[in-house]
């Protein structure tokens, strides 16, 4: 067995001695040899599992030629996890442990690549740490670190584990890990999967992470409310209006929030919007401000979501938003026109037929010229026939009671069923209808 071993040692020597690029080897012959030696010994020992006895030789290198490459630190963090699963003895298992992440220095230290280094290191010490509460400002400073240093390039396993830490600090500690530094990592690491997403990164697995680190972030109690968003981030926003950074913040919170019904979302979506132009943002503010009453302003908003809108559904919804836009400030005509386009974007929808009825159904008293009972009622008529392609029995039945009656229209000289033209802005020829 002895024999076998050293024979093993001695062609690991040999085939080292002939591949040496990327080993930094001490100049002296000596220590050179006996460095070559432990290299290869610690290489036969984890090849045998014995990751407590290849530790020796590490230890020799780290010591004698610390520089000589990063794989000797590499295979390090492995020996070490190995023995802290191994491990019972508090002590030693601390001890175990910071050498582990001491490794990770020394590659800092010695070589470059400093960036991946410090991505992995975080990723270490979470797993050492995350229940350790009195690690958590050594793990925020690694995270951030890693983060900052990496950006978009920051590992996938480092996604949701920066938020969990997030969370799980704010609990123990919510000066040292206040609310908007867990939004502010919540927003980092989301922006980061997207980054990710559009350098062609895996999507399915990303969606996974972003799902996780929405999860963490929905089960702290009271952290993302309307309160909060109005107490800490919107004064802030007001006194600089320009302040982008702050206004992102404002229009996600209170998507995520449900506090889209507050004044201060509206504020903050028009600089977002005119940051980053999206069709689904500029229909939800051009909603918004219609439902608020602002109804200029909703119109140019889904004035500028048409122009955005890369299908046909799309097309439809801004066409409709500005038709009821065009109602509201009692440009029928306009509104009419819009309509009429949304059909042609959707066949047959019954939301722009009504749309089309309601505006012939509330034209009566523009429409009326006082001459002819009949003719003033086509208005109605008109209605008929827009709520009957739209299926709306309702609007039908209340069209319907304000047909002229059969002795209006005989002592105006017509006749049931014959053909008449609506006259106004409408200009719409239906059937003379009466009412029952």
């Amino acid at each position: 067995m002895i024999k076998s071993t050293f024979f093993a040692l001695m062609v690991l020597v040999s085939s080292f001695t002939a591949a040496q690029n990327g080993w930094n080897w001490p100049e002296d012959p000596n220590l050179k040899s006996q460095a070559m030696e432990k290299q290869a010994y610690y290489k036969l020992l984890i090849a045998q599992s014995k990751f407590e006895e290849a530790m020796q030789p590490l230890n020799w290198l780290y010591e004698n030629n610390p520089n000589l490459n990063p794989s000797i630190y590499i295979q390090g963090v492995d020996c070490i996890e190995d023995i802290l699963k191994k491990t019972t003895d508090k002590v030693r298992k601390e001890r175990l442990q910071d050498s582990l992440l001491w490794m990770y220095d020394q590659r800092i230290e010695h070589f470059d690549n400093d960036a991946a280094t410090i991505d992995r290191k975080a990723y270490e010490a979470f797993k050492l740490y995350y229940k350790t509460p009195s690690k958590y400002p050594l793990l925020a400073d690694l995270y951030d670190e890693a983060y900052e240093m990496n950006g978009p390039e920051i590992s996938t396993f480092n996604l949701n584990t920066y938020m969990l830490l997030a969370k799980n600090f704010h609990k123990i500690d919510p000066e040292k890990m206040p609310a908007e530094k867990v939004l502010d990592i919540h927003t980092q690491i989301s922006d980061i999967i997207v980054a990710k997403q559009k350098n062609g990164e895996n999507p399915d697995k990303l969606k996974k992470e972003q799902a996780k680190t929405d999860a963490w972030l929905s089960s702290i109690p009271g952290i993302l409310t309307c309160e909060f968003i109005e107490e800490k981030l919107v004064p802030k926003f007001r006194a600089n209006p320009e302040d982008l950074n702050t206004a992102k913040k404002i229009f996600k919170y209170s998507v995520e929030a449900k506090c889209t019904d507050q004044p201060y979302f509206l504020e903050a979506s028009e600089p977002v919007f005119k940051e980053q132009p999206s069709y689904a943002l500029a229909s939800a503010i051009g909603s918004k401000y219609l439902a608020s009453g602002e109804i200029t302003k909703g119109l140019q908003y889904h004035e500028e979501a048409e122009k955005l809108a890369t299908s046909g559904e799309e097309k439809f919804d801004a066409l409709m938003g500005q038709a009821v836009a065009n109602s509201k400030l009692g440009n029928k005509s306009r509104a009419r026109t819009l309509a009429y386009e949304a059909l042609s974007a959707r066949p047959g929808s019954a939301e722009a037929y009504n749309l089309i009825g309601n505006l012939y159904f509330t034209s009566y008293d523009d429409c009326r010229g006082d001459k002819s009972k009949v003719m003033d009622r086509g208005v109605f008529l008109a209605a008929y026939k827009m709520y009957e392609k739209a299926g709306n029995k309702s609007q039908m039945n209340a069209s319907k009671e304000q047909f002229p009656s059969i002795e209006e229209i005989f002592s105006e000289g017509m006749e049931e069923g014959q053909s008449i033209t609506v006259g106004c802005w409408i200009n719409e020829s239906v059937k003379l209808q009466r009412r029952d």
